[in-house]
């Protein structure tokens, strides 16, 4: 394959895509939301949320699959949101009420996706979620599948080494 092969094939993936290839991600949204609603607190309350604790949260989320369903702004903000309410900053109910609005995120569609986090997250820091366990992370070869591995490594064709030379 040539690179004019690479990039005819990359030509027909970004019409695919109508060349629409930077998605705003929810991480992005809870970055946004996060330095708006930061910007309506007096400067001591400030340290009430903690975007570390709000990134950490929304990683939580991603590893239910669920969560690839929800668009990436109802997403964000329902976590702000659950924060908002668990650190009890009655002040900020206000801003996440204009964020949702300007953001046209519906209420029910929010309150679903609260609901859903809020799930995910208490399930996340129970004891159950707290070790994997070991015998569902291991891979299972079969013996065939391991020789057919074995045999494509040597028939990798190794590059030859680039003399160095010293100017």
């Amino acid at each position: 394959m040539s690179a004019k092969d690479l990039m005819r094939m990359e030509k027909i993936v970004l019409e695919k895509v109508c060349w629409k290839v930077k998605a705003t991600t929810a991480f992005q949204f809870l970055q946004l939301y996060y330095s708006l609603i930061q910007e309506n607190l007096p400067f001591e309350r400030r340290n009430s949320l903690n975007f570390e604790r709000l990134e950490a949260q929304l990683k939580a989320c991603h590893c239910r699959i669920i969560f690839s369903k929800a668009k990436p702004s109802v997403l964000a903000l329902s976590i702000i949101a659950l924060e908002i309410q668990a650190q009890k900053c009655v002040e900020l109910t206000e801003g996440v009420g204009c964020l949702q609005k300007h953001s046209k995120i519906n209420g029910r569609d929010l309150t679903f996706w609260q609901e859903l986090v809020s799930k995910c997250l208490t399930e996340y820091s129970s004891n159950k979620c707290s070790k994997p366990n070991v015998q569902k992370l291991k891979w299972i070869v079969s013996g065939r599948t391991a020789r057919q591995l074995k045999h494509s490594y040597y028939r990798i064709t190794h590059l030859p080494t680039i003399p160095e030379t010293v100017p």
